[in-house]
């Protein structure tokens, strides 16, 4: 199996964590390229945000967040090849779309994301790039 490229979406949950180090691991023993990627969801269309007003100046601190956590998580993989991707809307719809539309061998995320509640609501991140990804997921569970 080619690894020239693994992405791996960050959340800063304790699964995108362990999600973190199995990609370093697998991206050492094939010299691969590390794409870490944050999504934005800043009230598309689906989401709790439905609920809630759109504001701007959120928007700005959630991204602002993000840009942070991905040049936090991108120290993790100090010597290697690391792109940091920030996106805006649903994140399995993100992953999946930057998949389609950029080179990518493998996917490693946790099965489980930042809290319980929103995955009861939103829906599982995993299960739908695992079912919508034309690349291989490793989904690293998470208890």
């Amino acid at each position: 199996m080619k690894v020239d490229t693994i992405l791996v979406p960050v959340d800063g949950s304790e699964g995108s964590l362990l999600a973190i180090d199995t990609a370093k691991a697998i991206a050492q023993k094939f010299d691969s390229k590390i794409v870490l990627i944050h999504v934005v969801d800043v009230g598309t269309r689906g989401t709790m945000h439905e609920f809630y007003s759109y504001d701007p100046v959120v928007e700005e601190a959630l991204i602002k967040r993000g840009e942070k956590l991905l040049d936090k998580e991108a120290l993790k993989f100090e010597g290697m090849k690391v792109e940091k991707i920030s996106l805006k809307g649903q994140a399995g719809d993100g992953i999946v779309t930057y998949v389609d539309e950029n080179p990518v061998d493998l996917i490693v995320m946790a099965t489980r994301g930042m809290t319980r509640v929103r995955r009861f609501f939103v829906g599982s991140v995993t299960n739908y790039v695992v079912h919508h990804s034309k690349v291989p997921v490793l989904a690293i569970p998470v208890e």
